[in-house]
């Protein structure tokens, strides 16, 4: 069975480039190719698994960083290496957690990531059909209906309550044909994002919230306890301030119920 490699890139033409680069390491390797990281998701999680991801880190959308953050959670045995114009040793110090498995500094040539895919096939850590990271938090009946209760007052389609790195713990309401996986790790990216811009804007804490309005939804996110996000998706001429109110409200009677050790009641 042929050694399935996943390259992501926001630019086509590198992105045809490394595919037509990699091909010819031969019959043994699948190359597909994601044009950004939300169609790197898409294919991640519905697909059959992949033995090596390759991303860039600087895309439109949200970063390899984050990319990779959700590569752990979907399928925690896929080696991830990171492409990157910004200096490896800073970037290995600023994602030593994540423990990528390889990076490579832009430019490079073809038969150096040719080479690392090949290494990284033969001596990378995949293991296909690994179980994804299970969330440790088991949702107890008084934070679930705490979580209903959000869900009537703020008139909404659907809560999600996230893990920060943006895995969906669980889900109260109308998520039928939401890719929520998807969703959860662009509203955790887009916390990471925001933490950055306020230290940038030098601000003492980070932001506790975000909101994004759409013609159809809007969706509010708050940070719960640092740990968790409460997100609502709701319509659109729904007023804004009543679901910021609520949410608000559930988010601090919830805080305290949520630690990695709760138990079901």
């Amino acid at each position: 069975m042929p050694k399935r490699v996943l390259i992501v890139d926001d630019d086509k033409e590198i992105l045809m480039m490394l595919q037509f680069a990699l091909k010819k390491l031969g019959s043994e390797y699948e190359i597909i190719t994601a044009e950004g990281s939300v169609e790197a998701l898409e294919k991640i999680e519905y697909e059959s698994p992949f033995d090596l991801v390759v991303t860039d880190y600087v895309m439109k959308e949200i970063t390899g960083v984050d990319l990779a953050r959700a590569v752990r959670r979907i399928s925690p045995g896929t080696p991830v290496v990171l492409m990157t114009a910004y200096g490896t040793k800073r970037l290995r110090a600023t994602t030593e957690s994540l423990g990528f498995d390889g990076y490579l500094d832009k430019p490079f040539t073809v038969q150096k990531i040719r080479g690392i895919v090949t290494q990284m096939i033969k001596t990378g850590r995949s293991t296909r059909g690994t179980a994804p990271l299970e969330s440790s938090v088991v949702v107890s009946d008084n934070v679930l209906d705490h979580l209903k209760a959000l869900n009537v007052n703020a008139n909404a389609r659907c809560v999600l309550l996230l893990r920060s790195d943006g895995y969906p713990v669980h889900v109260v309401g109308e998520a039928r044909n939401l890719r929520v996986a998807n969703i959860s790790a662009l509203i955790a990216a887009n916390f990471m994002a925001a933490g950055e811009l306020a230290n940038l804007l030098g601000n003492q804490r980070e932001f506790k919230s975000s909101f994004l309005e759409g013609d159809g939804y809007n969706v509010y996110a708050y940070d719960v306890n640092g740990m968790y996000l409460l997100t609502v998706v709701f319509d659109a001429n729904r007023k804004p301030g009543v679901v910021w109110f609520y949410t608000k409200q559930t988010a601090i009677v919830i805080a305290p119920l949520l630690t990695p050790e709760e138990k079901k009641d």
